[in-house]
């Protein structure tokens, strides 16, 4: 029994280090990507993540949601992509709607309209590949300052649960010995 509940000690907390450390190194990645290159949505092995902040495509992505963003070398009419909008000076995720000398053209499916401009090739960041229904508010909760001490906290009170399981049930098995 004392070897089982060592291992699944050893098993949590290397799963609780691996998760906790991963979500650590992703935000502060994140941070310096954003704060010392300019990089205003850091990719990964050619993916980025963003949490949609309007309405513009609501029913298919709607404000709250998280998107997976997949760099491709091209892109076509239907296809959901996120782009760099110099106008508001902020990301934009809309469907392209046409394609024409070397600009696309979008529209939000929640919009009237087009937009008003085309969008270089070049501000392209990728294809929405991927929406988590509303975990865009957890993950702007994670990457801010009260995220981050949450986290930390929660992975130290999280290392500390095996130990006092353990004292318990060692304490318990005592008290039946005597």
């Amino acid at each position: 029994m004392g070897k089982l509940l060592r291992a699944i000690k050893i098993i949590f907390r290397v799963l609780l280090a691996v998760l906790v450390g991963g979500l650590l190194v992703y935000n502060v990645y994140t941070m310096v990507a954003r704060s010392f290159f300019g990089i205003g949505m850091p990719k990964l092995f050619g993916y980025a993540g963003a949490t949609v902040a309007s309405g513009s495509m609501a029913d298919t992505i709607n404000t709250g949601d998280f998107i997976i963003i997949r760099e491709e070398e091209e892109y076509a009419v239907g296809d959901i992509i996120t782009f760099y909008d110099d106008i508001k000076l902020s990301y934009t995720t809309h469907r392209i709607i046409a394609v024409s000398d070397g600009e696309y053209y979008t529209k939000g499916d929640a919009n009237n309209a087009q937009d008003e401009f085309g969008v270089p090739y070049a501000a392209v960041v990728g294809k929405v590949v991927g929406v988590w229904r509303g975990f865009g508010f957890f993950v702007s909760f994670l990457q801010s300052p009260l995220g981050l001490f949450a986290v930390a906290a929660c992975g130290i009170v999280l290392w500390l649960v095996p130990e006092i399981v353990t004292e318990v049930i060692r304490k318990t098995k005592n008290g039946k010995e005597t």
